[in-house]
């Protein structure tokens, strides 16, 4: 495993961990900020599947 497909497992696990926070958030607030740490996530996920066009492939 090479080091893109190291980073984009742990975002997986960091993106699943914000999901978590964003269901049990009590508040309104928390959520929103929760699911907007959410999107940065995605994001992130999706930048590093385009530095590498075989973490692409594989994702396919």
């Amino acid at each position: 495993m090479n080091r893109t497909d190291e980073l984009f497992f742990e975002i997986i696990e960091t993106y699943q961990r914000h999901a978590q926070a964003a269901r049990n958030a009590k508040h309104q607030e928390t959520r929103e900020m929760a699911e907007m740490i959410i999107d940065v996530d995605i994001s992130a996920m999706w930048f590093l599947t385009q530095r590498s066009p075989n973490t692409r492939c594989r994702l396919m």
